[in-house]
């Protein structure tokens, strides 16, 4: 990667205001060679703060940022003066072709005895190039569409619909007249659904023949559908980053959020930079679990709104 800042930069000393006089500063080395998209790096900050407070990365200061925090270590703090110096190794994870700014990310300030501080580090800029190389990249090519993708279980509702009419049809025609057709409504709940959509998806010969793109386009819709039956987010109509953005109506904790986008980033890939994933088997238990934490997310939800409904009830004396 060409370096988008210049030596003298890479260690760049930002002071941030604490409280009143003290001070917190930065010291911030960017990460060094190429960074691909969806790879972690490494960004080094060496942060100086009065000795009184401890600090620490606030993960939910990225939330809705183009980056995403993997992990952190840190070494043991050193006196200096009246400061403490410590470093901090942050795993990084880029979801944004080209060239991007690391947002500037929010530091967390505790002591005995004394109020909640905040510090921010400050932004710096990065390129993250395709995660694969192209040897053909001066090659023209025709456009190429979306996808392609023949809808089966469309196809199949269709052709049952239409059998169905037929049959009514005849039994009117033999005067039964003011029979009616009960709409049949799916009694399995949206996870339950999305499991056995995930089952048919992963029994499929689809991967193993090399498919991977209708592979992946499966994986996503059903991903996708259970959001839009689960959280009523209209999930089938939104880009890979609209939906990301989204994902904090579901109640899921960040991990979760984080693990999604990545899911959905690399899905993207697949299926429109014909990216070779290494296992797609674990992709889709990757999947599995996903929703695992999506349902126990929706679940401990209605717990909480039966348990407020309850309370409500019993402060107006059990009278519904």
């Amino acid at each position: 990667m060409t370096r988008l800042l210049p030596l003298a930069l890479a260690l760049l000393l930002a002071p941030a205001p604490c409280r009143g006089e003290e001070t917190v500063s930065f010291r911030i080395t960017p990460p060094a060679g190429k960074l691909r998209l969806a790879e972690v790096f490494r960004v080094k900050v060496e942060a100086s703060y009065p000795e009184k407070y401890s600090i620490s990365p606030d993960t939910a200061s990225l939330a809705g940022e183009d980056f995403g925090l993997a992990g952190w270590s840190a070494s043991s703090p050193k006196a200096a003066g009246a400061l403490k110096t410590q470093t901090f190794d942050l795993r990084v994870q880029g979801f944004a072709l080209g060239i991007s700014t690391f947002p500037a990310m929010g530091w967390k300030l505790s002591a005995p005895g004394a109020e909640p501080a905040e510090a921010r580090s400050p932004s710096f800029v990065v390129e993250l190039l395709a995660p694969f190389e192209r040897s053909d990249a001066n090659e023209i090519r025709d456009i190429y569409p979306p996808f392609r993708y023949t809808p089966w279980g469309w196809l199949l509702g269709g052709l049952l619909a239409a059998a169905g009419a037929a049959w009514l049809y005849n039994l009117r025609r033999r005067g039964q007249a003011g029979f009616a057709a009960a709409a049949w409504r799916d009694p399995r709940p949206p996870y339950r659904r999305a499991l056995d959509r995930l089952s048919g998806i992963k029994g499929s010969p689809l991967a193993a023949a090399g498919r991977l793109k209708e592979y992946y386009i499966g994986l996503t819709a059903v991903l996708r559908l259970y959001l839009a039956e689960e959280f009523s987010i209209s999930a089938d109509l939104m880009t890979t980053s609209d939906l990301a953005r989204e994902l904090k109506r579901t109640g899921a904790d960040l991990k979760t959020t984080l693990k999604t986008r990545e899911f959905l980033q690399k899905a993207d890939l697949v299926k429109f930079a014909k990216f070779v994933p290494a296992d797609a088997a674990s992709d889709a238990a990757g999947l599995e679990g996903l929703l695992a934490d999506f349902n126990a997310a929706a679940e401990k939800a209605r717990a909480a709104a039966l348990a407020a409904a309850a309370a409500a009830q019993a402060a107006r004396g059990g009278k519904p």
